[in-house]
């Protein structure tokens, strides 16, 4: 559900009083952009990728140290 906030166009806001002829409302901005769920599983299996990668890499290290 997406919070919507109070905003006003430029060309609504009177500068000198510092008012808006004509209040809008639009969604809260977030930190983070919204993901679709391909982008969400795009980068969780990078993030799986990586993990294994390093899994295995740690397991050849393993096994030359053990020679």
């Amino acid at each position: 559900m997406a919070v919507l906030i109070p905003a006003c166009l430029e060309a609504d806001l009177n500068a000198a009083t510092g008012e808006c002829a004509s209040v809008i409302w639009i969604p809260q901005p977030s930190l983070l952009p919204e993901l679709t769920v391909g982008d969400a599983q795009a980068i969780g299996s990078a993030i799986a990728l990586v993990w294994a990668l390093a899994f295995a890499f740690r397991l050849i290290r393993k096994k030359l140290n053990q020679s």
